[in-house]
């Protein structure tokens, strides 16, 4: 049955807008395949390329402008708009594929991907082009809607293995655990299905992750199963992936709505988000963003760091020496300065198995009792976590009758500070740690060279309000770059 067709031009002035659509559906219906197309996808004119990146380019706070020979690999652009669907009760979710031409299936049987599995309800449906990047003269849009009396006929099977996790974590003591925080599927621009993430999850070593798909958690719930089929832990979330920025909202209680996200209100939906109990994390901040990659580079006027929860220090792919992550880490080390407690994260970005990739890092949470979604939003709450590049680490501070660890909050006072770190025998790039250093607002920087197998003691005298934390120095890949970085332990008056 054709229900509704129309043909949309859109012009540079629509960048950065959501445009809609409504259209009548009736009742009855099984299945709903809404087809859309786009063209033209690219902007080849190099000249015109080069001066957008320019253009793009100058909001951002690069380390160093790029040459004209790297700009000239940019070329050509492309335009990108994700679609959003909406039936007369609630948002469905989000395509947020690069392909021009998608056709999405919706039925309570099937839906294709980045939309929930729904029963077809009559009245009043939205579709919702988000124009994430627009770099030609104009795009000229086609849509169309039909509806089907029968379910969809589909085949998603696959082979993944049969991997199972072992958690080893127990009620009642605190256990350091290596978990993934920003993890993407099918359903948004990812390659996994959700029992293909699960699997490759187990085979990295993981005992946790958190789906973060772009603007929708349709594949969570399924996620979830497979993780509970293999004994992997998975925390629901979202990627809010806006204009102006991104970032992960894990714990799947906040009712924001992504599409009403904007500078004007970030501020309050973080505020709103954290109310709800779900962990905000700022995603690579520091990426080059629009009209590279829009919104990957964070625009956001954050006024009030106290409801950030969590900062992706490093992320994606060689991470510790990525020019991006080293201005992130700034920042972050800044606002630490500046007395927020904020817990430093590695977001590997995972959208494929990725393997034979380039060098990535983990994040490892301090898990107090049984490793769950609440203890792993507990853990970055509290800010127990390090980020490493292959090296485990073992971190207490000891004022001779009580012992703490990263993330913890002391009385001023005189401590024994006391670091041990040990090659992940998994890890599968070379690192190579040499120094560990000690770094605090509050105390003169300490260096003490790393020996296998030794554990470094520091006096530490915090007479005032700050912080202490800790960084491992060496190389990796045959670079020299941090090996690790953990979250603070902080000094309270």
């Amino acid at each position: 049955m054709d229900i509704f067709s129309t043909s949309i031009r859109i012009l540079p002035k629509d960048n950065k807008s959501h445009m809609s659509v409504e259209f009548e559906v009736p009742s009855g219906l099984k299945s709903l395949i809404v087809a859309t197309s786009y063209s033209p996808k690219y902007e080849y004119d190099e000249k015109k390329c080069i001066e957008l990146i320019d253009r793009g380019l100058s909001t951002q706070d690069l380390s160093k402008p790029l040459t004209y020979e790297q700009k000239r690999r940019c070329v050509p652009l492309a335009n990108h708009i994700a679609w959003s669907l909406e039936d007369s009760e609630k948002l469905l979710g989000t395509e947020h594929r690069h392909n021009p031409n998608q056709v999405h299936t919706v039925s309570e049987v099937f839906s294709s991907n980045g939309f929930i599995k729904t029963r077809i309800v009559g009245g009043k449906w939205k579709l919702i082009a988000s124009i994430n990047n627009i770099v030609t003269d104009y795009i000229d849009i086609n849509i169309e809607v039909k509806g089907y009396d029968t379910y969809p006929q589909v085949d998603l099977s696959g082979d993944y293995g049969n991997d199972s996790a072992n958690n080893d974590s127990e009620d009642g003591k605190r256990s350091w655990q290596r978990v993934e925080m920003h993890c993407h599927t099918v359903a948004s621009d990812g390659d996994m299905q959700p029992e293909e993430l699960v699997q490759n999850a187990i085979r990295r070593g993981y005992k946790a992750i958190c789906v973060t798909d772009h603007n929708t958690v349709s594949n969570v719930k399924e996620v979830k199963r497979y993780g509970e089929k293999y004994g992997l832990v998975v925390a629901g979330g979202i990627e809010w992936t806006t204009f102006w920025g991104h970032l992960t909202v894990i714990g799947g209680n906040s009712d924001v709505k992504w599409l009403d996200i904007a500078p004007k209100n970030i501020n309050a939906c973080i505020i709103r988000a954290r109310e709800k109990g779900d962990l905000v994390t700022l995603a690579h901040p520091k990426r080059i963003g629009s009209p590279l990659c829009a919104g990957c580079h964070n625009e956001f006027n954050i006024t009030n760091w106290d409801y950030i929860t969590s900062y992706e220090v490093w992320s994606h792919y060689n991470p510790s020496v990525s020019p991006g992550n080293k201005l992130a880490k700034n920042e972050w080390v800044s606002l630490l300065d500046k007395g927020y407690r904020i817990c430093a994260l590695y977001g590997y970005d995972w959208h494929s198995p990725d393997e034979g990739a380039p060098c990535y890092a983990y994040t490892y949470l301090g898990i107090d009792g049984r490793l769950t979604q609440d203890s792993v939003i507990a853990a970055v709450d509290c800010g127990r976590s390090y980020i490493t590049m292959g090296y485990g680490v073992e971190l207490t501070l000891s004022d001779g009758i009580n012992t703490y660890t990263i993330g913890d909050c002391v009385e001023t006072g005189r401590y024994k500070l006391s670091v041990k770190c040990e090659r992940l025998a998994d890890y599968p790039y070379k690192s190579e740690l040499q120094k560990i250093v000690i770094l605090s607002d509050i105390m003169q920087e300490a260096e003490f060279e790393y020996k296998e197998g030794a554990t470094v003691e520091y006096t530490a005298v915090a007479n005032k309000k700050g912080y202490i934390r800790v960084e491992g120095m060496g190389k990796v890949e045959g670079e020299t770059s941090d090996v690790f970085i953990a979250s603070p332990i902080y000094i309270k008056e």
